[in-house]
């Protein structure tokens, strides 16, 4: 089956949040199914005060409902690996494949959470053992410029058996870009480097036969490593967002006064949704500047756009829908508070992250397509467009949002 068409499909059938029919009022029967069935319903504030504790809730639950999500698909991505090193073929390679960029989604539309108690603490050291890029592939293992030695994988000697305390002691110690766990690091070992403009990595089969390839037990031994690496990184964001605990991020956030916390929130949102418009999208529209791609060996670096967006939509909405399509948590978004807080512009917030939404869906992608100078892209004219209509979307809701902020005590 074409990797493409089954990622469409894929993707078309996880269900996003979006906000267009939302009403300027309330938020109550988001996501009403047709069929008689319980309906979860957003709670309407009697006033400011409640309406600011309200948000500082579902944010927890919407954060700790996407966490588990990414959990759970980061299970199934570890089991979709074993079972791919343990009888590599062109079947059991796709579904790893697959059940990567499943795992990815969840994640992605988390990254809005990933503010923390303390200033300055934004869940990067999380960031950087989980989603840290670009990372050197060379580092890792073979590459078309360095085919032979000089990686983690070739090196038997130094690094006798590949294990997940290897892999965590190594993170970022050898250089900045040094990753050796993560998200990334497993995209490269399922795919390879992406030296095709027509398609992703193209990884043989070969590099995990141990009739082809003496380092191909030592290919796999990493690649498992990475992915319990990952499931124990996630385990602790979920337990950060568990409403059980008294000693986590959300028991932190919730016992703040309600205008420090949402300070907290806003300012992570703002900087996510600022820093998509500028460091990332920017450095693609600017004239001559240079784009490092995120997902460029799997190529779908579009996605991570798209769901990095409805993450903020979602909390937007106060919704969190799971990849099966079920409504998982309703409850007062950005939309509903700043419908109580004076002088705010509830309706230009709405706006705006929906036109976000509706330029990161109309961005097809792969970056590949964009011709190519050296380490320069040249993006198409359509895709310039849609492009500069997301980056200005978002660094417009980033400034909505930053106002909300500052009319929080007025």
């Amino acid at each position: 089956m074409n990797l493409r068409i089954l990622l469409r499909s894929l993707i078309v059938g996880t269900t996003l949040c979006h906000i267009n029919c939302l009403p300027s009022t309330a938020q109550d029967g988001l996501f009403a199914p047709r069929k008689p069935k319980l309906i979860l319903k957003a709670p309407v504030p009697k006033n400011v005060g409640e309406a600011k504790k309200l948000f500082v809730s579902n944010y927890s639950n919407i954060a700790e409902a996407a966490s588990r999500s990414a959990l759970s698909q980061g299970i199934a991505l570890k089991e979709a690996v074993s079972a791919f090193v343990k009888d590599p073929k062109a079947e059991t390679h796709l579904l790893a494949k697959v059940s990567w960029m499943r795992a990815r989604l969840p994640f992605l539309q988390s990254e809005f959470s990933r503010v923390s108690a303390e200033p300055g603490k934004a869940g990067s050291g999380i960031s950087n053992r989980v989603n840290g890029w670009p990372i050197d592939p060379g580092h890792i293992d073979y590459t078309s410029l360095r085919s032979v030695g000089g990686n983690i994988i070739s090196s038997k000697e130094k690094y006798p058996a590949i294990t997940s305390e290897l892999l965590r002691s190594m993170n970022l110690k050898a250089g900045e870009s040094d990753f050796t766990t993560g998200y990334h690091v497993i995209e490269f070992l399922l795919w390879g480097e992406d030296l095709d403009k027509s398609s992703s990595g193209k990884r043989s089969l070969k590099d995990y036969d141990k009739k082809n390839s003496e380092l191909a037990k030592r290919r796999a031994d990493y690649l498992v490593a990475c992915c319990d690496l990952l499931i124990q990184d996630l385990e602790a964001l979920v337990s950060e967002w568990d409403s059980e605990s008294k000693n986590n991020l959300r028991f932190r956030l919730e016992s703040m006064p309600s205008d420090q916390a949402i300070t907290r929130i806003l300012g992570m949102v703002s900087f996510l949704a600022d820093d998509l418009a500028k460091s990332q999208i920017g450095s693609i529209v600017s004239k001559g500047a240079t784009f490092k791609e995120q997902s460029t060996f799997s190529d779908t670096t579009h996605f991570d756009f798209l769901h990095t967006v409805a993450g903020i939509s979602n909390l937007a909405a106060g919704a969190y829908v799971g990849l099966d399509g079920k409504l998982q948590v309703l409850g007062l978004g950005l939309i509903g508070l700043a419908e109580q807080i004076p002088d705010s512009r509830a309706d230009k917030i709405r706006s705006l992250i929906n036109d976000a939404m509706k330029s990161a869906q109309a961005f097809k992608g792969p970056f590949d397509q964009f011709n190519q100078v050296g380490e320069k892209l040249i993006p198409s004219e359509e895709s310039t467009i849609t492009l500069k209509a997301l980056s200005e979307s978002l660094h417009a809701f980033a400034k909505e949002i930053n106002t909300l902020s500052k009319g929080l005590s007025s």
